[in-house]
């Protein structure tokens, strides 16, 4: 019985938060407070706890504590390269989603980014154009994450980012080890993105988005 009473912890966990006794940023009780409360064993108590480590519930401060976040992110990416290590999916369905996804954001960012923002944006582009080649990787990131960032929708942020983490080494060798043709073509479409984002061209940038994951997907399908 006492190796399932971990399962208490969280439905309390649960219920704590749903009746606004626990925010997100807010610490937990400690293990001997729970423990009391809820008048289970500490080996219960700390299992629950590595349990919701793991779901992205909570987070481990050493010396602090333990605090409420809502990571889904962390326990997406792990969820997925377990996946992928036991081939139920592959890289190509990892890239359709990302697709679809980026696609959706890319709409939703023409009327959500700010001046400033498409200024960063430019920024990031100019500077792609000149950076060292282990930098671009970095940039090539950022600037995507900022596209995806424009959907102003925390689930597909989060979502994205677990399958940008997952796919991160692929994409990283494709950006750094591109032939100059390739370098110049990726560039380009780079510039079309922000072309579409700065004059409200929804066509241009959605053709520039597929021709980016066209690109990706043919070179990590090369032998």
């Amino acid at each position: 019985m006492e190796n399932r009473e971990y399962k208490k912890v969280i439905t309390y966990v649960k219920e704590w938060i749903a009746g606004g006794e626990l925010h997100s940023g807010d610490k937990l009780p400690t293990e001997r407070e729970l423990a009391d409360v809820l008048c289970v064993g500490r080996y219960s108590i700390r299992e629950a706890l590595r349990i919701m480590d793991a779901l992205g519930m909570i987070e481990s401060r050493q010396g602090s504590g333990n605090y409420l976040v809502t990571n889904i992110e962390k326990n997406l990416t792990e969820s997925m390269e377990l996946m992928l290590l036991i081939k139920e999916i592959d890289y190509s369905q990892i890239s359709k989603l990302r697709r679809a996804i980026e696609l959706y954001a890319y709409g939703c960012a023409l009327s959500h980014l700010t001046g400033s923002q498409l200024e960063e944006l430019a920024k990031i582009t100019e500077d792609m154009k000149q950076t060292a080649e282990h930098e671009k990787a970095i940039l090539d990131k950022k600037f995507h994450d900022m596209i995806i960032a424009g959907s102003d929708n925390a689930l597909i942020i989060s979502i994205m980012g677990s399958l940008s983490n997952v796919c991160s080494n692929l994409i990283e060798e494709v950006v750094i080890g591109s032939a100059p043709e390739t370098e110049r073509i990726l560039m380009d479409i780079h510039e079309n993105m922000l072309k579409g984002l700065m004059e409200k061209d929804l066509l241009l940038g959605m053709q520039a988005i597929n021709q980016h994951y066209d690109l990706i997907d043919s070179q990590v399908s090369k032998p």
